[in-house]
């Protein structure tokens, strides 16, 4: 009879002190840096706590990757609720606090077949949230340019124009960065008017 092995509690403080610390690794040194040992480290826990509330490193790294993509689903559907939704769109996507750890998780869903099915996942289900929320939104006879304006477009434009900003600033890179912004602006407040 094969023994199964003691596991941590799913809802240990342990356990996101553990997730917290491959955020860090992945901000500071890359995906490529991620082992039992440096998210041990940084956590400042022995590395075999790791796999006392993880039975691998793949599982710990999804995790962290179903935490952080849920915060961000949490932060979009704010957003769409809000009086402006696509201002708070634009925010929520033009913001460099999680862009390096945001690039990171897609340099790793290139050779991490879950983390690429999640990614997926989770991309196609942020186009249709945004694309419900923005087709209601601008697909109204008084909104100006509603005629020539695709919803899908407009989710793209934001959501790309915004992650490459989010990424450049984290990198320190910022020519052209206020004129984009206000050009996207401006165009935000012509299919969103206060």
């Amino acid at each position: 009879m094969a023994s199964t092995r003691r596991l941590g509690s799913g809802s240990s403080a342990t356990r996101n002190v553990l997730m917290d610390a491959v955020e860090a690794v992945m901000r500071e040194d890359g995906y490529a840096a991620l082992s039992a040992r440096t998210v041990a480290v940084k956590a400042e826990l022995k590395h075999q706590l790791v796999y006392y509330y993880f039975e691998t490193l793949d599982e710990l790294l999804l995790a962290t990757y179903r935490r952080h993509i849920g915060r961000y689903w949490e932060r979009l559907q704010d957003a769409f609720q809000s009086e402006r939704p696509l201002h708070a769109f634009w925010k929520a996507h033009s913001d460099p606090n999680d862009s390096v750890l945001n690039m990171e998780f897609l340099a790793m869903a290139n050779h991490n077949e879950v983390i690429r099915r999640d990614t997926v996942e989770f991309g196609e289900r942020v186009r249709r949230l945004g694309l419900e929320t923005v087709n209601a939104l601008i697909k109204r006879p008084d909104r100006k340019g509603s005629e020539v304006v695709a919803p899908f477009a407009v989710t793209m434009v934001l959501s790309s124009i915004g992650m490459i900003l989010g990424l450049e600033t984290s990198l320190g890179i910022v020519g052209g960065h206020q004129e984009t912004r206000a050009l996207i602006e401006w165009c935000i407040d012509e299919l969103e008017p206060a």
